[in-house]
């Protein structure tokens, strides 16, 4: 019988902030199970809607040009914002550790220098 190969993505494709984000949302999602199913339901749900939009929007802005282009990063900005923000909620309320609101909230940081700095290059290269 023949092995079928599962589906591979080239992720050398993958603009940085892509990849950054993608690691940071694997990081969230070792962390929500731990969460007591009524936060996992609110603010759990919210956070993880507003990092998938965040990974959509970072993903699609990398086949865009122009002004989609840039419009897509600057949407990304600030869904990754409200991630951050909300992130903060949950470390405040307990919903996560100290220490797990620093491991996850450093790549985040990171990816945020990266979407200001790509949207900086945008508009400067954008008419």
């Amino acid at each position: 019988m023949e092995m079928i190969s599962s589906p591979t993505i080239l992720q050398q494709n993958f603009v940085p902030v892509v990849l950054t984000l993608k690691d940071s949302y694997s990081l969230w999602q070792q962390l929500l199970p731990h969460a007591s199913k009524t936060q996992r339901r609110t603010l759990g749900e919210k956070i993880d809607g507003l990092f998938l939009e965040t990974l959509e929007l970072a993903f699609r802005a990398s086949y865009l040009s122009g002004l989609q282009k840039v419009a897509a990063v600057e949407n990304s900005i600030v869904r990754l914002d409200l991630v951050k923000f909300f992130l903060l909620i949950a470390w405040e309320i307990g919903m996560i550790t100290d220490r797990q609101y620093a491991y996850l909230s450093a790549p985040l940081v990171e990816a945020s220098k990266m979407l200001v700095g790509w949207k900086a290059y945008l508009e400067k290269k954008t008419p």
